[in-house]
């Protein structure tokens, strides 16, 4: 978010809510929310699906991750399901799904005035990606069109993961069907696959999804970047208390299972993200009210101009990166700074800058090649040079002008690492 941004009238109004003390710290959080404008969105979560589509078996059964209704605990099944007597052993029942459709792209209106979320979006997407693909990506396909079209990879779409909760109780739908279970058992050997696509998602999400019995396999565009992941530990401590003294919703003051998000969609807030960016109350107006991102003054009107995405990460390799701050002259001396930094691998730099996974492996590759990092992204010694030139140093070594005796060392050693 540039300073083009911060100086909005509703960004400003939000800001003066603060303290006077914590307006700059308040300002700074904005600052590092990622914005991920409707066209830039599609267009990338376009590419993903086509690299994944790609990238193994075909067809492909797509699928749109929505609300599941429960039962006693457990989500309905996916797919419809009919018992019958079992012809192997005598006295028993098996289950068999069956159907030609799968569960609607985006859940029937049940109430008035029921809301669509980004299930709408993603429906829209899935639509457009599937009329350009008839033969190898079916959307939506029920159990008979896996067994009649040999679909091997069963793919659930979303637009972020948080918590992972959502995505979890989806997959448990139809992991619940014995039909499902019996397909992936036999995976090695034209059985299913499970795979989960993003536009971003949590470390913490993600690593959850990847736990499931099912193994799915988790890709994303960019890791989302959180305020424990953005900020080192004793500032992240700093940012999360301004969020819990000043939000309206004590129960989620970081957002839906404590996450932290720094991340909005054209389309929407994930409820991840702080509670003070879209929670209203008496005594505090959101900025983002209902996590609803689209207004007269919105930052998502046009996407992201070079200059302002520039100014995000110069404020990034800032905030970010222990140690003195390095200017950043292009995107390889930023993820060079940041990998000063544990942990080091590209799916952690994504989510610490906002870069999508991409970007920041070919980043490491050029690096690589220039020596300032080894196969571990570690710095070289050729690397700690290159920052030490580019680092920023704000205050000038003063030295002592007590009048003291000289000091002459009366024995000496050799020199470390000799």
């Amino acid at each position: 978010m540039s300073q083009a941004i911060l100086e909005q009238d509703d960004v400003r109004a939000w800001v003066r809510q603060f303290s006077s003390g914590d307006q700059i710290e308040a300002a700074k959080l904005l600052a590092l929310v990622k914005l991920v404008p409707s066209d830039f969105f599609r267009s990338e979560y376009i590419s993903l699906l086509s690299r994944r589509l790609s990238a193994g078996e075909q067809p492909v059964g797509l699928f749109n991750e929505s609300e599941r209704r429960m039962w006693k605990g457990k989500p309905n099944r996916l797919f419809k399901e009919k018992i019958r007597a079992n012809p192997n052993v005598k006295g028993k029942k098996i289950a068999r799904a069956f159907g030609k459709v799968g569960p609607d792209l985006v859940p029937r209106q049940r109430n008035i005035d029921e809301e669509v979320g980004s299930e709408g979006i993603l429906a829209n997407i899935l639509t457009q990606f599937a009329r350009s693909n008839r033969k190898v990506a079916l959307l939506s396909p029920g159990p008979d069109r896996f067994r009649d079209e040999g679909v091997r990879r069963f793919i659930l779409c979303t637009d972020f993961i948080g918590s992972g909760e959502r995505i979890e109780r989806y997959i448990n739908a139809a992991w619940r069907l014995g039909s499902i279970r019996s397909w992936w058992s036999r995976r090695n050997n034209r059985g299913i696959h499970f795979e989960v696509l993003a536009f971003s998602g949590t470390e913490d999400g993600i690593a959850r999804i990847e736990r499931h019995v099912c193994r799915p396999k988790v890709h994303v565009v960019t890791q989302c970047p959180t305020i424990r992941t953005v900020f080192p530990p004793a500032q992240a401590a700093i940012i999360e208390s301004l969020c819990k003294r000043y939000s309206p919703d004590s129960s989620r003051s970081l957002g839906f299972g404590e996450t932290g998000a720094l991340l909005a969609f054209g389309h929407g807030m994930p409820n991840n993200a702080p509670a003070i960016f879209w929670k209203s109350s008496r005594r505090w107006q959101a900025l983002f009210p209902e996590r609803a991102t689209i207004s007269p003054s919105s930052p998502f009107i046009a996407v992201p101009s070079e200059v302002q995405e520039r100014e995000r990460l110069e404020l990034l390799a800032e905030t970010t990166t222990i140690g003195p701050t390095v200017i950043p002259v292009d995107i390889e001396t930023i993820v060079l700074a940041t990998l000063r930094r544990s942990p080091r691998h590209a799916e952690a730099v994504s989510g610490r800058l906002g870069l999508d996974l991409l970007t920041v492996q070919s980043a490491f590759v050029r690096l690589r090649k220039r020596g300032w990092i080894n196969e571990f992204q570690q710095l070289t010694d050729r690397g700690r040079l290159v920052v030490r030139r580019l680092s920023r140093f704000d205050a000038k070594i003063s030295l002592s002008n007590h009048n003291e005796q000289p000091y002459f060392p009366k024995s000496l050693r050799m020199p470390r690492d000799v």
